[in-house]
């Protein structure tokens, strides 16, 4: 193996893990920053109602920038990695936006249902963790 291609697989290496912690943090901010653009919405509001409202919120302005720049860390990472790798592992967002739910000022109840589903996400995740991100052609 040539010596660029080591840089090479060591940056891909590098960037791969990085790059989906860095998807799965930016998502579950994103889901955080919506739903604080959309605290004071009232539940009768309609469609037009809602939107006039929601897009006057500052935290909707970091929600669009924050869903721009998961948009293009999540092309780097599928530059690197194979589709059918890094989407099941961005799975675990499910599991940090139900952790940020609960213990953030939004307060929510996981039950034993969520927390069964949580537990089999964080298996799958594991198991798809233990393939390589790109196989050998």
């Amino acid at each position: 193996m040539a010596l660029d291609q080591i840089g090479t697989r060591k940056r891909r290496s590098f960037y791969v893990p990085a790059g989906i912690g860095l998807a799965i943090f930016l998502d579950t901010v994103v889901q955080f920053t919506w739903k604080q653009a959309t605290v004071g919405v009232p539940e009768s509001a309609g469609a037009m109602a809602t939107l006039a409202t929601v897009i006057r919120e500052p935290m909707c302005h970091l929600t669009i920038a924050l869903a721009i720049a998961q948009f293009f860390n999540w092309m780097l990472v599928l530059a690197k990695a194979d589709l059918s790798f890094a989407q099941p592992i961005t799975a675990l967002s499910y599991v940090t936006v139900a952790a940020v739910g609960r213990f953030s000022s939004l307060h929510e109840r996981i039950g034993p249902m969520r927390a069964v589903g949580i537990a089999l996400i964080v298996i799958g995740v594991w198991q798809m963790s233990r393939t390589e991100a790109r196989p050998p052609p």
